[in-house]
C-alpha cells in the first residue's frame, strides 16, 4: 500500500509543476498582449504606423535612400539677380524660392511655411519692365487700389476692379461696390469677366477696422482660392497692406504699423502656401520707421496716397515681377533684356 502512495505523490507533484508552468506561460502571454495593445494604441493616437513599412524612415535615424524622394530638378537662369525655375512645392528651409517659378507652385499646407517675416517670402527685385506691362494687368482691392485707376502710369492703362470701403467677405458675397468712377456694380460679377495676364490683389485696411484679424484672414483665404479657381494659370500677386502714418495708427489702433506688419506676415504665409506670389509694397512706401513716407501722404487721411506715392508703387511693381515667357516682352533692364 505504501509503495502505491509514493508514485501517486510523485505524479501529483508533476501535475502541479506542469500546471504552474502553464499558468506562468499564460501570464507572460497576457502581459505581452497587454503591452502590445498599449503600444499600438499610443502609435495610433500619434498617427504613426503600428508596424514598420518597408522604405520608411525609422524613428530617430537618418532617412534611408529608398524612402527619400528625389529632389525636384531646377533650371538655372542667367546670373545677376535673375530668377530660377523650381519645380514642386516651396520648402520651409528656403522660403524665398517660392517666388521664382514660371507658374504658380503646387498648393501646400499653410503649416509648411514657417518664415516669420513677410520680407523673406516676397518677390525680390528682378530687372525692370516697361509700363506697357500694365495693359493686361488687373488690380483687385479697395479704395487704395482705386488709385491705380486715377494716377499715372497706370491710369487709362491697367484694369482696376477696386471698390470703395470693401473687404474680402463682401466680394465673396457679390455685394454691390463703388468703382473709381463712382458707378456701382456687383463686385464678383465685375471681377470674374476680366481676362488678365497678371493679377494684383490688396485688401485689409477696411477689414482690420471692422473685423477680427482671424475673420479677415479666413475671408481673404477663401477669396484667394476663388481667384485661383477662376483665373487658373494666371500669376496672382498678393500685395502687403500698405503703411499708414504714425498719427493714423494712434487714431485707429488696428492700422498701427506694428500691427499691420504682423498681419502682413500672415498674408505672406497665406499667399505662398497657396502657390501665389507675395509683393512687399511696404518696401517702396514706408520710411525708416515703418510709417507711410511723408511725401507720399494724400490730403484726406494718413492711409491714402498722392500721385507721387502711386508712381513709386507702380515703379516697384515693374521691378519686382516674376520672369515668364509672357513678361519677357516688356523687359527693358536686367538679365533678360
Amino acid at each position: 500500500m505504501a509503495n502505491n502512495i509514493k508514485p501517486y505523490k510523485v505524479h501529483s507533484k508533476r501535475r502541479r509543476n506542469q500546471t504552474l508552468l502553464v499558468q506562468a506561460g499564460l501570464g507572460v502571454l497576457i502581459v505581452a498582449l497587454l503591452f502590445g495593445i498599449s503600444y499600438s494604441s499610443v502609435r495610433i493616437i500619434h498617427g504613426q504606423p503600428v508596424f514598420p513599412v518597408r522604405g520608411a524612415q525609422q524613428d530617430g535615424g537618418p532617412p534611408s535612400s529608398e524612402s527619400t524622394p528625389p529632389a525636384p530638378e531646377s533650371v538655372s537662369t542667367p546670373s545677376g539677380g535673375g530668377a530660377q525655375e523650381v519645380g514642386g512645392r516651396p520648402e520651409a528651409a528656403a522660403p524665398v524660392q517660392a517666388w521664382n517659378t514660371e507658374v504658380p507652385v503646387e498648393r501646400t499646407l499653410e503649416s509648411d511655411v514657417t518664415a516669420s517675416d513677410s520680407r523673406l517670402l516676397a518677390v525680390p527685385a528682378n530687372g525692370r519692365l516697361s509700363t506697357e506691362y500694365f495693359r493686361t494687368a488687373l488690380f483687385i482691392g479697395d479704395s487704395l487700389s482705386q488709385g491705380f485707376a486715377l494716377y499715372a502710369p497706370t491710369r487709362d492703362v491697367a484694369t482696376v476692379c477696386a471698390y470703395k470701403s470693401t473687404s474680402p467677405n463682401q466680394v465673396l458675397q457679390n455685394f454691390v461696390g463703388q468703382r473709381p468712377d463712382g458707378s456701382r456694380i456687383e463686385m464678383w460679377d465685375d471681377i470674374k469677366v476680366q481676362s488678365p495676364s497678371n493679377i494684383y490683389v490688396l485688401y485689409g485696411t477696411n477689414a482690420l477696422i471692422s473685423q477680427s484679424d482671424e475673420a479677415f484672414l479666413k475671408y481673404y483665404s477663401d477669396l484667394l482660392d476663388k481667384l485661383r479657381e477662376r483665373f487658373a494659370g494666371v500669376p496672382i500677386y498678393v500685395q502687403s497692406i500698405t503703411p499708414t502714418t504714425a498719427e493714423q495708427g494712434v487714431k485707429q489702433p488696428p492700422l498701427e504699423n506694428g500691427h499691420i506688419r504682423l498681419i502682413n506676415n500672415a498674408i505672406a504665409k497665406l499667399a505662398v502656401s497657396k502657390g501665389l506670389y507675395y509683393l512687399d509694397a511696404q518696401e517702396a512706401l514706408a520710411d525708416a520707421d515703418g510709417n507711410l513716407r511723408g511725401d507720399y501722404v494724400g490730403t484726406y487721411d494718413g492711409i491714402h496716397m498722392n500721385p507721387t506715392g502711386y508712381a513709386a508703387w507702380a515703379d516697384y511693381i515693374l521691378t519686382h515681377t516674376v520672369y515668364s515667357d509672357y513678361n519677357k516682352q516688356f523687359v527693358t533692364e536686367g538679365p533678360y533684356a
